[in-house]
């Protein structure tokens, strides 16, 4: 495709910026429903006593505001992030088709596949968001939620918006990709990443504890993170930080707390006895 002319990279280019308009409109609006219904669950579940609760702690309308507006402006980057490389790479005749649907077996691999490195790249990316050098101007936005709600998923800086929406654009470029890959990918994220800062873990024990299957992350394990700023840097899965050493040496105790009848809201007292 070497012969794109001017017009045809402006034409192109001018598509792609619609796009970009019209997927972050459905990914804000998805965002939105399904933090709604987190935070819905969260309340409902209160009325039960602490079953699934983390901490007693409910952040107030200015938290939960400024939360919304980041999360919003984050994942207006994140589109900006895939798509605005889409036209760069147009202009220069380069293109790279995702219609052609992936065989049913491919996708049944590639699926764990973009799970597990999306965790990888998350992990590394985040430690060093973490080094005293990047935290203030890329990662301390995100944690002035210390006691975050669902709608704090995405509550990001500008840097560090820009670099978590490149990870498709880097998983396209190396890996087998479909539309309906990265759709499903993409629903799949927004659900557990506003699940993982609602403050409430509804992720089965053997999945997240167990001595052997327990390798998902899930709720307790980001909340605590944000809690403790210095453990628990994965996103899915303790596979990074159990390899690393950076997994909080409590999190078990706290998690089987959380989930055991004696829940009282305050299980982050069991940290350090």
């Amino acid at each position: 495709m070497s012969g794109f002319s001017s017009v045809d990279a402006v034409t192109a280019f001018y598509k792609t910026w619609d796009r970009i308009l019209a997927t972050t409109s459905v990914f804000v609006l998805t965002y939105m429903v399904f933090a709604s219904a987190v935070v819905g669950a969260v309340l409902l579940l209160r009325r039960s006593g602490f079953k699934f609760q983390i901490r007693k702690t409910m952040s107030g309308a200015i938290q939960v505001r400024r939360e919304i507006t980041h999360s919003i402006f984050s994942l207006g980057i994140f589109m900006i992030a895939m798509l605005a490389p889409r036209a760069v790479a147009i202009g220069y005749g380069v293109v790279i088709d995702l219609r052609k649907p992936l065989p049913l077996w491919e996708f049944g691999l590639c699926f764990p596949l973009i799970c597990f490195l999306h965790d990888t790249y998350f992990y590394w990316t985040h430690r060093l968001m973490h080094l005293s050098g990047f935290y203030r101007i890329m990662h301390r936005e995100h944690h002035r939620s210390v006691a975050p709600t669902a709608y704090a998923a995405y509550s990001f800086a500008f840097l560090e918006a820009l670099v978590q929406g490149l990870f498709p654009v880097i998983y396209v470029v190396l890996f087998p990709a479909d539309m309906a890959l990265l759709v499903v990918y993409l629903l799949v994220e927004i659900f557990y990443n506003t699940t993982i800062h609602s403050g409430m873990d509804p992720f089965p024990p053997w999945l997240v504890s167990h001595p052997i299957l327990g390798w998902l992350a899930g709720s307790a394990y980001h909340d605590m993170h944000h809690r403790t700023l210095k453990w628990n840097f994965g996103l899915y899965f303790r596979f990074w930080d159990r390899l690393m050493g950076t997994e909080h040496p409590d999190f078990v105790r706290v998690h089987n707390y959380i989930h055991s009848p004696d829940n009282d809201g305050d299980a982050y007292s069991l940290l350090g006895r």
